[in-house]
């Protein structure tokens, strides 16, 4: 628990560390597809997830990342967080060409990423409740 809290300390105080200096940090919804990241961006789920199956359903939250220069060393820092923020996972490192799949449970979920390099990036959900 108290590792958690310290995470959840830190992305609170990165985000706002980048919305003081930035006073815009991107936010686009999930799912997303080949999205640009320079050299951060945030993506949450727009809507509630369809309940009718077990609140504890597990589901993947899957994060693409891919490089805009044609290089192939680019790595990008992703941490995924519940929108009701008790819960932060990672730092996640991602290569390019590389699928970070991490498990969550059926709450409403955030993903932040950052890189030093321009990269384009997918976030998407497989597994979600009421889908097939």
């Amino acid at each position: 628990m108290k590792k958690n809290l310290i995470l959840i300390i830190l992305l609170v105080t990165y985000l706002g560390m980048f919305n003081a200096c930035c006073q815009h940090l991107p936010i686009y919804p999930i799912p997303s597809f080949n999205i640009e990241v320079n050299p951060y961006a945030t993506f949450r789920e727009n809507q509630p997830v369809k309940t009718h199956k077990s609140p504890m359903e597990k589901r993947e939250v899957n994060v693409e990342v891919k490089t805009v220069s044609g290089g192939q060393n680019c790595q990008a820092t992703v941490w995924i967080y519940s929108l009701d923020q008790t819960t932060v996972l990672g730092p996640y490192s991602v290569s390019c060409e590389e699928i970070l799949s991490v498990a969550v449970d059926s709450r409403e979920w955030g993903v932040l990423v950052d890189s030093e390099e321009e990269i384009v990036v997918s976030v998407w959900f497989t597994g979600d409740p009421g889908t097939p």
